[in-house]
């Protein structure tokens, strides 16, 4: 059963074009962020849930990738996602930032930063419309920095949203994963596992985003995922993230990457090929056994984490 299920699971992520957590991923983390906040932010929340005609967060949360250009062709797109991505045509960067998988510091982060397209930024832009009175023009609405956010954070807590491998290409022999920030400067990455294939058409960062998902609960179904969540992980110690809450999405993308390089142990690099041009990748890799079944309680942890987050964030907005 789980077997089927995982391999569906994969199939729809690679459809899914890289959306991290898949729609059942994001609605889960909403649904328990939803009932952690306090009493005064969730009559902020309801205000914008009810200019946005969203029922709750989780119907929230997936507005983020509906929107995007390459959607899934088969889902209907909301009637605002045309005139979003001609004001805003990089929205698709903002779900992510490519970080090498040794970097241990946002001093380190930094340089592989390069400008503001990217999830941290995001995070911290949608953090400053929101504790605006007023929209200025040309800017984010106040219901897409809320929809945003709250899709974003669950995004930042993807590993490999936010880890990338970068190679060292040998025409003779397989590519050679460089996790060292200082050594990676001009070589090729896989996008986030997006380049790397374990079967025909399996993506590494799929599975993250979609099969590990599924695999959690054994379904497809986001109440399921949350329930499991509910019971076996939200109940644990969870640390507020230390510092200005401002800035909390550079701390959340450097433990990202800590767990991406979990996620990246242990892979065997077969062959590559780049179809004539070093920076398009499409590398052959083996995963170790057991694969899914040892990460997906890596997963199940970043997807609490998210939705604990995501609470502990909404709460500590300065609304307007």
């Amino acid at each position: 059963m789980r077997a089927s299920i995982l391999i569906l699971a994969l199939t729809f992520g690679c459809l899914e074009m890289s959306f991290g957590w898949g729609a059942e991923g994001h609605r889960a983390i909403a649904t328990l962020a939803q009932e952690l906040l306090s009493a005064r932010t969730q009559a902020k929340v309801q205000q914008l849930l009810n200019e946005s005609g969203d029922i709750d967060l989780a119907a929230a949360s997936t507005w983020a990738d509906e929107i995007r250009e390459k959607a899934r062709p088969d889902r209907p797109r909301p009637t605002d996602a045309e005139a979003f991505n001609r004001q805003f045509p990089n929205n698709a960067s903002w779900h992510y930032v490519n970080l090498p998988l040794g970097t241990d510091s946002f001093v380190v982060a930094k340089k592989f930063i390069h400008g503001e397209n990217n999830v941290i930024f995001a995070i911290e832009h949608c953090i400053a419309v929101l504790e605006e009175p007023e929209t200025v023009a040309g800017e984010l609405s106040r219901t897409q920095a809320f929809r945003l956010l709250v899709h974003l954070v669950g995004d930042i807590h993807q590993p490999l949203h936010c880890g990338t491998g970068f190679y060292r290409l040998n025409e003779t022999e397989p590519p050679v994963l460089v996790t060292n920030p200082d050594q990676v400067v001009d070589l090729p990455n896989d996008r986030g596992g997006n380049d790397l294939f374990y079967g025909p058409k399996e993506e590494l960062h799929a599975l993250w985003d979609i099969g590990l998902v599924a695999e959690i609960a054994g379904s497809f179904d986001f109440h399921a995922l949350e329930a499991v969540l509910r019971k076996q992980y939200l109940n644990r110690s969870w640390s507020p993230t230390p510092g200005d809450y401002h800035h909390w999405a550079e701390t959340w993308a450097l433990e990202s990457v800590k767990v991406a390089n979990d996620a990246y142990a242990a892979i065997q690099y077969n062959s590559y090929e780049t179809m004539g041009d070093p920076n398009s990748l499409w590398i052959s890799i083996t995963l170790p056994s057991g694969y899914a079944e040892q990460n997906a309680p890596r997963a199940a942890e970043q997807l609490t984490k998210a939705a604990v987050r995501l609470a502990q964030l909404l709460d500590q907005l300065r609304w307007p």
